[in-house]
């Protein structure tokens, strides 16, 4: 019978549905068809999403350290194929060529705990028949406007801070674009498209212009009109929408490490940007229901 490698409390890292890697810590042991498992319970998620690895098959799926020793240890990893491949020159053996082909794992945000909570009450208070009133008062353009301010102020960027602020500038750039595009179809709850919709309808008809369905309306530019909440809802499945963009994962690792930065600063001035009490206003289609259902 194999012996556990891993004690009770010891944090590593382990691969969340077989590819994410996530931090996370040994919080027990349990028996499960006469085996020995580990009971794991992945850090800043709630116990909804505890999993259980088999003693005796830590390799490939639980990674001693934090999260920050396995981004360090991956990136080392590159600039040592890199460097080995430059010194060396290129080589057509199977041997030489498997450390380099090998995949390398998409490694996601390292999500505040506030902020994942976040979008948890949000989620609970758009079906709660409320939505936001738009614009937000801290919209998705305002809030990156002021991390440029801010990132421009950080001292470890004054030496190369215009390559730095190059990169931000265009990772936030892509950022908002991404945002401007998918909101429409994957960023809104069911509850929030028909508001959505009649916001478009209204701009059509200032705006003159003629459509035959819903499908038709031109957008508006969502960083304009919403906040937090849902750049958080992009962020949730940002390596995903990375790779729609066919970007390899080195450069979907890369991008992600750069706004790490925005991440942080945003758990920092969450209760500026989003308070749970504060921007929404009752559904009026609800409100509609109610006034029908009482005779009004």
């Amino acid at each position: 019978m194999s012996k556990p490698m891993f004690a009770v409390d010891e944090k590593f890292v382990a691969f969340y549905d077989g590819s994410k890697p996530r931090e996370a810590s040994v919080f027990g042991f349990k028996e499960v068809g006469g085996r020995l498992h580990y009971q794991i319970r992945f850090t800043g998620f709630s116990s909804f999403y505890d999993d259980t690895i088999p003693v005796g098959e830590e390799s490939g799926k639980m990674i001693k350290g934090t999260m920050k020793d396995f981004k360090r240890s991956q990136k080392e990893a590159v600039q040592a194929a890199k460097s080995r491949q430059s010194t060396e020159g290129p080589s057509t053996s199977a041997g030489s060529l498997a450390g380099l082909l090998e995949p390398i794992p998409i490694v996601g945000f390292n999500w505040p705990p506030l902020l994942k909570k976040v979008i948890a009450l949000d989620h609970h208070r758009i079906h709660q028949h409320f939505e936001h009133q738009l614009p937000c008062r801290f919209t998705v353009d305002k809030i990156m406007e002021e991390y440029l301010e801010h990132f421009a102020t950080l001292p470890e960027v004054t030496d190369d801070g215009p390559t730095n602020t190059v990169l931000i500038k265009k990772n936030l750039a892509m950022v908002k674009r991404m945002f401007n595009a998918v909101l429409r179809n994957f960023l809104l709850y069911k509850p929030e498209r028909f508001g959505y919709n009649d916001l478009l309808k209204e701009n059509a008809e200032e705006n003159k212009v003629e459509y035959q369905c819903v499908s038709q309306l031109p957008n508006l530019p969502a960083s304009e009109l919403f906040g937090l909440a849902h750049l958080l809802r992009l962020f949730a499945n940002f390596p995903q929408q990375l790779k729609n963009l066919k970007l390899n994962n080195a450069v979907i690792n890369h991008t992600i490490e750069s706004l790490q930065g925005f991440m942080d600063f945003l758990e920092e001035n969450r209760e500026k940007y989003w308070q749970e009490d504060c921007g929404y206003v009752t559904l009026p289609s609800y409100i509609r229901r109610q006034l029908s259902a009482n005779g009004m």
